[in-house]
């Protein structure tokens, strides 16, 4: 995927995150989705450490691979859905695009992971 993408997933995963945290992580979430956040940061290289990094990263059109188990990626596709669809509810067209490219890149997360031989999630 891009690794713009993967930005998303982070920033969508410490939301997911963020709201298990306060309502006291009855799903388990807040370790698994730090566990997904910091597989991220290790594995892309390049990831920035302060915000001024991030604006002239990641190059245009930078792929990157993150590897994940099967919960991690899970979560990833549940958190990517729910955000979407909290977005969607906003009714605004910047919420609705932001929804969309949600949806987008679940879709090609799910794709890739077929393509692998994943179980379809």
């Amino acid at each position: 995927m891009e690794t713009r993408q993967w930005l998303d997933v982070d920033a969508t995963i410490d939301n997911e995150v963020s709201t298990e945290a306060e309502d006291g992580d009855p799903r388990g979430v807040v370790d698994l989705g730090s566990s997904i956040r910091q597989a991220g940061w290790d594995q892309i290289p390049g990831w920035p450490h302060d915000a001024a990094g991030f604006e002239t990263w990641p190059a245009l059109g930078q792929k990157s691979t993150v590897i994940l188990n099967a919960a991690q990626w899970d979560l990833v596709l549940s958190s990517l859905n729910r955000w979407a669809a909290v977005s969607e509810s906003l009714g605004s067209r910047q919420h609705a695009a932001g929804a969309e490219e949600l949806r987008v890149i679940a879709a090609l997360v799910r794709a890739q992971l077929t393509e692998q031989g994943w179980p379809s999630p």
